[in-house]
């Protein structure tokens, strides 16, 4: 599963039409089995409560945010969407009505389902890096859940892409994650860099040079295996539009079915799925974007859109 600017040639009509959502993300809980130091939704304070939407929730709100033009469905959250008690109802339905739609999980949970992807935030090759990255001594049960979905899956998904990612803060690590884990059947190996508040993480020189390494280290073991994947956030860690201008190509819902102004700011409530004029609150909402998460993912749509939209001096002559 690769998310990049480019996947909006695909959407041409929307992108100069009518601007109607094309990706959904939907939190199905507010609650994890890890303690990620990192954690975007460990940075703010939110509503209390625990919550975890239920599969008549879900069936509800994922209807209307088909009627309103989604065409795919990201299974993620502020928490760990395999620990929703409805999951694999949840799953079954999309399924049984051939919906597209994807996880972003941590896999300390085995479960067996039918995705157009499976993204697993592996973030260790040891007990020690594994815990060091998400709060837990998880590693060797996470490879296990991988090992034994990616065996199922030959005979019962075979379309289903199984990737596995690791958050890069240096080159060794670099290369003990690829070591260690690179015998497990996935589809890719994905190196991401650190999401940070205005890019803060990588201001200054020393990680700058750190980052020059990791892209390096990365480049040369993709030219031995096809599998490893250069984050294209690597390339955008200063850069961020002026304005969110294709903020309404995705569209983010929590666990109580409000929708988020993106899926990196669970603080602004913009409205309820369930609002007759949702898609217009959401196209009049503004965001501070000084308070974005760079690199991020809607950089390069946003790039993309702010192009289209340039007035260009007399556009009649080609």
């Amino acid at each position: 599963m690769n998310i990049a600017g480019d996947k909006m040639f695909s959407h041409i009509d929307r992108v100069t039409g009518e601007h109607k959502p094309i990706t959904a993300d939907v939190f199905l809980t507010n609650y994890c089995n890890n303690r990620c130091p990192y954690c975007t939704y460990g940075r703010w304070e939110l509503d209390g409560g625990v919550k975890a939407m239920t599969y008549d929730e879900f069936v509800t709100y994922a209807t209307r945010l088909i009627e309103l033009g989604v065409q795919g469905i990201i299974l993620t959250g502020g928490g760990e969407p395999t620990l929703c008690p409805d999951f694999l109802a949840i799953t079954r339905w999309l399924e049984e009505r051939g919906i597209h739609y994807g996880i972003n999980t941590n896999f300390n949970k085995l479960v067996y389902f039918k995705p157009d992807y499976l993204k697993v935030s592996l973030d260790g090759y040891d007990e020690y890096s594994y815990e060091q990255a998400r709060g837990v001594k998880k590693y060797a049960e996470v490879v296990k859940n991988i090992e034994a979905f990616t065996e199922w899956r030959r005979k019962n998904s075979p379309k289903t892409s199984v990737g596995i990612q690791w958050m890069a803060t240096d080159m060794v690590g670099v290369l003990r994650f690829y070591d260690a884990n690179r015998h497990l059947d996935v589809d890719y190996i994905s190196f991401r860099p650190l999401e940070s508040t205005g890019g803060k993480y990588y201001e200054d020189e020393e990680r700058k040079a750190e980052v020059r390494e990791i892209i390096a280290a990365i480049e040369d073991l993709a030219e031995q295996d096809s599998r490893v994947t250069l984050n294209f956030k690597w390339n955008m860690l200063d850069w961020q539009e002026k304005d969110c201008t294709a903020q309404w190509a995705q569209i983010a819902l929590n666990e109580r079915g409000e929708v988020m102004y993106c899926c990196h700011k669970p603080y602004q409530i913009i409205g309820h799925i369930m609002d007759d004029d949702i898609l217009e609150k959401k196209e009049r909402a503004a965001t501070d974007m000084s308070m974005c998460d760079i690199p991020c993912r809607m950089t390069a749509p946003n790039m993309f859109v702010a192009q289209t939209m340039r007035d260009r001096k007399d556009p009649y002559f080609i």
